[in-house]
């Protein structure tokens, strides 16, 4: 009874709260936090910004705190009505972002550092995280994806390089990461920072000359019981566009469009011949079996077939006292668009720190990942030609080696291989940091992380080496270690003078073995992969490689009155794969910055933010570890007696250069940020320049030294760029909000000087045509030969030349075409690029969608365009291809490409503006109202639909534009998703 009394006391002590929540302009907030200081109770506010909080009693204080506000803390005293104004937090544009070894407020940067916005695409039907990048951050471009499982291509602000590494660095966590960026599960990744200067790149010295990309996952939230969340989606797929390959009365026509000369009536050739007889032009008995038999295979169709991806990935986070967590597993499951173009992931994260003592925590951010590609998609190379007129398997069913009768293998055969392609990763940073009693400011973190690898892939096929049979085993393993002692020291003098030190010193070693063990000629493959030494023929290779790296770094940031800062950097590199003269090398930087808006003069109420910044620094390129070094190749050197074994030798293959050295970035970079009117637009721009010289090149010499060539350091490159990004809120009422965020960004690279060779003695340097590089251009730039016009029905044929083929133009006009009339046509890059994304906000629902565009300008942005592998003469007669090659006929004569029958002696090529705007990802998402979650007991409840890759607008023929595939025999489409999905959290 006693026991009843008093609990019955608790609750009536208990003060019911309600109220509202608004801005400065009376504009209701919803998804505030509202919590009780010192418990783990709280809520949020509805749509409506109200909120409604039992609190034990009068003496409660309660927290009001939101994104982008200050928070507040209001005692309930006899109040049972509380309405709270949140003010805007200036400060908010102090946003931290990851920096390298650190943080750092953003107001505070002197470099050009970016935080990805990946919220806005959380909902969209992606597998790796970079596809959630893909145009939203200036300067940083990424490549599309066309199969299951594929990891796009990364660039930062162009191509510093020829022969070095052009791999952007990323860091998980601290650590710099080896791995497949496809282990990553998106769902577990808090941020995205992008480094792209050579001042915030210095820090990471030698490996981040082509930019770097820091990724935070997530971890536990502050002083929270555990909340759990679920997320799940499936996504169907088809392709944005599509090509379709001939069918039967197609392949025909072009049979005849081939033989114009006797399949149409002279003199013009567009009126129909009634008598000419296609079979007379096919000379493979397959195919002329199947013209008469009525076959019409649809080969691509049965190649191909709509994909999905289905995703599923739970997590809890919370902490206590000392504890914080985030636990995670994830699944996908993903079938491309070609047959046998599958695969899944399982991934698994554990997040965990403790708090030991009040100045001394460990924790470990680790991560498992095993993904199957297994699995053996046809030979679309194969398949694309074959003839329609053919089909892939006989009577019974089995497959025919070579349907069209000659050596041309079935395309399918490969895709009954028995095949397992397991890659599995283990990631982990552990770590212990230490707040030095004492002496307040002063930290000392100790990291080591480490990265294992393994990879197994097995194969075994009846039909390989000619039906004899065919098998494999290749398995594979790396593993990275990483040790970083990292002190950092924060003090701030007279609040005027602030200083933040950091020195790292580390150590990095990666390991590399692989084995492969094939075997051909099997009597029987009933085992398999499993038994290889069943096989008549049997080879085994392996190898192995070490590197090393040591690095030492200091930075120091510098704030004065919190308007004048400075960033000084200075790295220290060694790498084992560098020549013995030149093991290491500094790296050193400098920023500054200027907060105008702190000074008087610019005390201004509509600006929030004005801050110029500048930077100059240096970084490194790596080279190919054993480049320095004479490599040796074996050779069969000698028999003894007949049937004897034999003797294998060895012979040096490339030169040593003992004075191999690094490849160097140095630049500038110029920027502004800006905040603007009670920060509804804010933003940056910036301009930067770049140089690379002592550039790795493979230098050619006189084969009379006994080699070809040797590695050396030589000539020098050119970058120069600008980026434009602006954020505004559009509309910021009561319940409709309209934030639009746009970027700009162009670059120019120019190969400034290479050998250094003058050999025609004109005082010009001269340009490496061989290689494709020319002094003054960009490395993508683009020599060959342009075209006149197709020679027509009539015309004046050049020698060498034919009716239907691209009349070469004599550039200097000496009256014969040879390899002087190339000019340069073109460049490979771009002019400019830009993204928009749209959020809509009413009420509980929210719209997304982002325009994602890359443009050439004049003759930029090209690529070859021509339809490649089809084939002249007989092959163009078996071989099938697209329907929508537009080729020369005598009824065609405007056509793009030239005729079918025959090419000339030189070759016209093609190259098409791949500039497109895509309409790339849409989102319309529902929230729950919390009021009705939290009476079911959910956190929260989300719905959504996306869209993947909707529209694109393009004058690109062919596949994708941002592939560069266009009538390529092995092309393959990008994607369009449409998805469903939820997000619970309880």
């Amino acid at each position: 009874m006693c026991l009843l009394l008093f609990f019955s006391g608790i609750a009536l002590a208990q003060v019911s709260v309600t109220g509202k929540v608004t801005g400065e302009q009376n504009e209701a907030i919803p998804g505030v936090t509202v919590s009780i200081k010192g418990t783990m109770r709280g809520t949020t506010t509805d749509a409506d910004g109200r909120y409604k909080l039992d609190v034990p009693d009068a003496a409660s204080v309660l927290i009001f705190s939101f994104v982008g506000y200050l928070a507040q803390e209001v005692t309930v005293g006899n109040l049972t009505t509380l309405n709270i104004t949140l003010k805007v937090d200036n400060k908010s544009l102090d946003e931290v972002v990851v920096v390298g070894y650190g943080t750092q407020k953003k107001s505070d940067l002197t470099g050009s550092v970016v935080r990805a916005n990946i919220e806005a695409f959380r909902e969209s039907p992606n597998v790796n995280i970079a596809q959630s990048l893909q145009g939203t951050v200036p300067g940083l471009n990424i490549g599309q994806v066309t199969t299951a499982g594929q990891s796009p291509t990364i660039s930062i602000r162009g191509r510093t390089t020829i022969n070095g590494n052009q791999n952007v660095l990323l860091v998980v966590d601290g650590i710099i990461y080896t791995g497949n960026l496809n282990d990553l599960n998106p769902a577990d990744i808090e941020s995205v920072d992008v480094l792209k200067d050579p001042s915030s790149m210095a820090i990471y010295g030698a490996q981040a000359a082509n930019g770097v990309i820091l990724i935070t996952t997530k971890g536990g939230r502050k002083t929270s019981k555990p909340v759990f969340n679920y997320s799940g989606s499936y996504t169907t797929q088809n392709p944005t566009n599509s090509l379709t390959l001939l069918d039967r009365d197609g392949y025909i026509a072009k049979i005849a469009d081939q033989e114009w000369r006797t399949a149409f009536l002279a003199p013009n050739y567009t009126q129909p011949n009634p008598n000419y007889n296609p079979q007379n032009a096919i000379v493979d008995p397959p195919i002329r079996e199947g013209l008469a038999k009525g076959t019409n295979y649809d080969w691509w169709g049965n190649t191909t077939s709509p994909g999905f991806i289905n995703t599923h990935n739970l997590s809890v986070t919370g902490s206590g006292q000392e504890w914080s967590y985030f636990l995670s597993t994830g699944y996908t499951d993903q079938k491309g668009f070609v047959m046998n173009d599958k695969f899944k992931r399982i991934t698994a994260r554990i997040n965990v720190e403790n708090k030991i003592l009040k100045w001394f925590r460990i924790g470990a951010q680790t991560f498992g990942s095993f993904s199957d590609y297994s699995g053996v998609s046809p030979n679309l190379g194969g398949i694309t030609i074959m003839s329609p007129l053919v089909e892939p398997t006989d009577a019974q069913g089995n497959y025919i080696l070579n349907p069209t009768g000659i050596n041309i293998q079935n395309p399918f055969l490969i895709t009954a291989a028995d095949d397992f392609d397991k890659r599995n990763n283990l990631f982990g940073n552990f770590y212990a940091a230490i707040d030095v009693p004492f002496v307040k400011g002063l930290t000392y973190r100790l990291n080591y992380g480490h990265n294992y690898s393994w990879d197994r892939h097995f194969s075994a096929n009846s039909y390989s080496n000619g039906a004899t049979g065919g098998a494999y085993k290749n398995t594979s393993n790396a593993y990275d270690w990483t040790l970083d002692n990292i002190v950092n020291y924060k003090k701030t003098f007279n609040d005027n003078h602030a200083i933040d030190l950091t020195l790292v010193a580390g150590r990095r070693q990666l390991n590399y073995e692989g084995t492969n063990a094939t075997g051909s000629g099997f009597n029987s493959l009933r085992l398999g992969y499993n038994d290889l030494s069943l096989a008549t023929i049997q080879r085994i290779t392996s190898s192995a490689w070490k590197e090393n790296y040591l690095y030492q770094t200091a930075r120091i940031n510098y704030d004065f009155k919190f308007r004048y800062l400075l960033t000084a950097t200075l790295r220290r590199d060694g790498f084992s794969g560098f020549a013995e003269n030149n093991k290491t090398a500094l790296f050193p930087s400098l920023g500054f910055g200027w907060v105008l808006s702190q000074e008087n003069f610019m005390k201004v109420n509509w600006v929030n933010l004005l801050k110029i910044r500048g930077s100059y620094g240096t970084n490194g390129n790596l080279v190919n570890r054993y480049s320095s070094l004479a490599r040796l190749n074996t050779y069969p050197a000698y028999v003894f007696g007949e049937g004897g074994a034999t003797e294998f030798g060895q012979v040096v293959t490339t030169l040593a250069n003992p004075n191999l050295t690094w490849e160097t970035t140095t630049g500038f970079n110029f920027g502004i940020d800006y905040a603007l009117l009670n920060n509804r637009i804010g933003g940056s721009i910036d301009y930067y320049r770049t140089t690379t010289s002592n550039l790795i090149f493979d230098v050619n010499i006189p084969e009379i030294t006994g080699f070809n060539l040797i590695t050396s350091n030589v000539g020098r490159i050119a970058n120069r760029g600008v980026e434009l990004v602006v954020n505004g809120k559009a509309i910021a009422n009561k319940n409709l909000k309209w934030n639009v965020n746009l970027n700009v960004s162009a670059n120019r690279n120019r190969i400034v000087s290479l050998l250094g060779l003058d050999n025609n003695k004109d005082g010009i340097e001269d340009d490496l045509q061989a290689s494709g590089l020319f002094i003054g251009q960009p490395i993508g730039a683009i020599f060959d030969y342009e075209s006149g016009g197709i020679i027509q029905l009539g015309d004046e044929v050049p020698k060498g030349f034919f009716v239907g083929t691209h009349r070469i133009i004599d550039q200097n006009k000496d009256g014969f075409t040879d390899a002087n009339d190339r000019v340069i046509r073109g460049r490979t890059e771009p002019a400019y690029s830009f993204g928009i994304l749209n959020e809509f906000t009413y009420r509980n629902f929210t719209l997304r969608f982002f325009l994602n565009s890359i443009q050439g300008g004049k003759n930029g942005y090209r690529r070859e365009n021509m339809p490649v592998g089809i084939g002249i003469g007989d092959n163009i007669r078996r071989n099938n291809f697209w329907r929508e090659l537009d080729y020369w006929t005598p009824s065609n004569p405007g056509a793009r490409y030239r005729t079918l029958d025959q090419s000339s002696a030189i070759e016209y090529n093609y190259y098409g503006d791949r500039s497109f705007i895509r309409l790339q990802d849409v989102t319309l998402e529902y929230n729950v109202n919390p009021a009705f979650t939290k009476r079911i007991g959910l956190e929260g409840f989300k719905v959504f639909a996306s869209g993947k890759n909707l529209m694109t607008w393009t004058n690109w023929q062919g596949w994708d534009p941002e592939t560069g595939q266009g009538f390529a025999v092995a092309g393959v489409p990008v994607m369009r998703g449409i998805s469903l999905g939820l997000d619970v959290r309880f």
